[in-house]
């Protein structure tokens, strides 16, 4: 009897925490994405900075989504310049969750972790170059000036990489990083990413606009915080 007691017991319980991970995956994935898009979407942004035109927006005239993030960083704006021009897999890294890029195999970066320095054999980035996520997938600089860096990629559904503002794309997506001075030891850091194409439909597309998007939110925000205190670090 005590047994008996005992296993049902354990079934209980197992039973409890398989339906809590159960509610919590569908609040996550399901529930919470379309209610907090409106906030994460702009994390940190102005009304000002979210509705100023910035390079690269005309890289897809018709976004099917937009997000703007923003952050104030205590550190001179050419120093905040040089560590996003660094960024990258196999370069300086994304100066956020490094455990994250490592357990997907998208890190090898050049000092094994992010930098914390700015390296200087990484700062002749050009137009043409590739700023590589892992090794399938990379985007385009179509831009890169004093403040800022604009990257760019779109593919059409047999897997072609395409121009911007094709109407075959399937997906587009554009990221444009820009920095401006606020004074001699302070700079205003803005993130903006649009998407484009005709999407992936089904699941899929279920997928990327939901709960890819917000995790998305939460790595991009991290990449912001992770530049702002390295920043701030170099620049004492």
């Amino acid at each position: 009897m005590n047994v008996r007691h005992a296993l049902l017991g354990t079934l209980k319980g197992t039973g409890i925490v398989i339906g809590g991970l159960v509610l919590a995956l569908i609040v996550g994935s399901v529930i919470l994405p379309p209610l907090l898009r409106g906030w994460y979407n702009r994390l940190g942004a102005t009304d000002a900075e979210i509705e100023a035109v910035l390079p690269g927006d005309d890289l897809i005239a018709e976004a099917t989504s937009s997000s703007t993030r923003a952050i104030t960083i205590e550190a001179p704006y050419d120093l905040v310049h040089k560590l996003i021009v660094q960024m990258g897999y196999q370069r300086a890294g994304w100066y956020g969750w490094d455990w994250f890029y490592k357990a997907t195999g998208s890190a090898e970066f050049v000092d094994g972790s992010y930098s914390s320095r700015v390296v200087p054999e990484l700062q002749d980035l050009a137009v043409g170059d590739t700023v590589y996520i892992n090794k399938a997938v990379g985007y385009e600089v179509v831009r890169i000036e004093p403040g800022v860096l604009v990257l760019f990629a779109a593919m059409a559904a047999d897997g072609r990489k395409l121009e911007p503002n094709d109407p075959s794309a399937q997906s587009a997506m554009s990221w444009a990083w820009v920095a401006e001075p606020v004074d001699d030891d302070t700079t205003r850091l803005v993130l903006r990413i649009r998407n484009g194409g005709s999407g992936f439909g089904g699941f899929v597309g279920w997928l990327f606009d939901n709960p890819l998007d917000m995790g998305g939110s939460a790595f991009a925000y991290k990449t912001l915080a992770g530049l702002k205190r390295t920043a701030e670090d170099l620049a004492d």
